[in-house]
């Protein structure tokens, strides 16, 4: 007997559809491409005035690919036809034949056959973004991992739908950095002047790139790993040395699926992350995004294992995959990036009695020994010595950690 097992896979549908062509208001320039708005998954809406002449639709910084008409040069009237995708340079570069007025239109993809209904735009609001931002910007220069190899350009994706804010954990280096609106040369953004210094840490003024081709020129002792923010709205590109986010993943934590089992860290400290739970016996490691691609940090040597007390060096994990093997304990971990550790102590978290809120606080030690008692109103820092503590207020408990 043969078992046949149907899998119902999402449609995935393009995030962006642009009119380009010398019909619309930005003509023929990717750059200024009139942005459709999204109204619902895959389809795609736009109201306003278009000249005379040719129309089509990208769905991205690019030529390709691209939505016409089955046939050149039909006519844009009111009506519904059916797209033609063009996905390569060898494929028919069919427009639309536009006559100046005003035109309300609508792409639905969601079909067999994607379609564009057009209908008369008189006394109809404008619809569109007239401002607009990449769906993705990418990272080059000898600064970077990529170089200056446009191919290899590191993507940077758009934080929310035209938010013009786009995040990464960036190796740098010493050398030339700019940003590219798609993985060939030309729009994109630099510096406001000729080799504006980037030294580490901290906000620089960014620009569209103009005929001068300005870049950054980071100038650093060692190769280090940033937290780089470009906000295109603001003009800034923001350098943080640590990640905002830090995720498990293995089957320490359940499996390497990013979806059911990757676990996100807690931070109350730049550098600083901290999880408490149960670990199974299996493998794990951390990285800096929900991503296999992102930044990854591991153990020193590959298999090393880690009991539920101890402290462990930690290292930034590059062609070797050198995991952390965990064994089954309730156990607090924290990585600390500044010192480049992993410790683990057990959580004795769940071996403290909560107790009703009397606007006393509990401080327990990390073997769950009560250690002070003080009212709430009362500076914390001021009765412990460092290391790691167990905080209960009422029916609330948290981690604290005193330097």
């Amino acid at each position: 007997m043969v078992l046949t097992v149907m899998l119902a896979i999402a449609p995935c549908f393009a995030n962006r559809i642009y009119l380009i062509g010398d019909a619309t208001p930005g003509g023929w320039s990717l750059d200024n491409a009139a942005l459709m708005v999204p109204a619902a998954d895959g389809v795609y809406e736009w109201v306003g005035d278009l000249n005379a002449g040719a129309l089509k639709f990208v769905t991205h910084h690019d030529w390709l690919p691209s939505y016409g008409p089955a046939t050149d040069n039909t006519a844009l009237s009111v009506g519904t036809v059916d797209l033609v995708l063009r996905s390569a340079t060898a494929d028919p570069d069919n427009k639309f034949a536009v006559a100046a007025g005003r035109y309300a239109l609508t792409i639905d993809l969601t079909g067999a056959t994607p379609q564009l209904t057009v209908a008369d735009g008189t006394g109809i609001a404008d619809k569109g973004l007239d401002t607009y931002y990449p769906e993705m910007i990418y990272a080059i220069g000898s600064a970077t991992p990529a170089g200056w190899t446009v191919k290899n350009a590191i993507k940077m994706r758009e934080s929310d739908f035209n938010s013009g804010i786009y995040e990464k954990v960036l190796t740098l280096n010493t050398g030339e950095l700019k940003f590219l609106h798609q993985k060939d040369w030309g729009a994109g953004y630099g510096a406001t002047v000729a080799n504006a210094p980037v030294n580490g840490s901290g906000v620089y003024t960014i620009a569209a790139l103009d005929d001068a081709d300005k870049k950054f020129a980071v100038a650093l002792t060692a190769a280090t790993d940033y937290k780089m923010t470009v906000n295109a709205v603001t003009g800034s590109m923001t350098l943080s040395y640590y990640p905002e986010h830090l995720y498990i993943i293995g089957p320490a934590v359940g499996g390497w699926s990013w979806n059911n089992n990757a676990i996100e860290m807690t931070t109350s400290e730049e550098g600083i992350f901290t999880w408490a739970g149960t670990l199974s016996a299996g493998e794990m490691k951390f990285f800096t995004e929900r991503d296999f691609g992102a930044t990854a940090y591991g153990a020193t040597v590959a298999g090393q294992e880690i009991a539920a007390t101890g402290v462990y060096d930690l290292e930034k994990l590059g062609a070797e995959d050198k995991k952390f093997i965990a064994p089954v304990a309730d156990v607090i971990l924290t990585v600390d990036l500044k010192q480049m550790k992993l410790i683990s102590v057990p959580d004795t978290v769940a071996g403290i009695s909560m107790v009703a809120d009397d606007g006393i606080i509990r401080i327990y030690d990390m073997m769950g020994m009560l250690r002070i008692t003080l009212p709430a109103n009362e500076n914390i820092t001021d009765n412990l010595t460092k290391g790691i503590y167990i905080m209960v207020n009422g029916s609330k408990t948290e981690k604290i950690i005193i330097r």
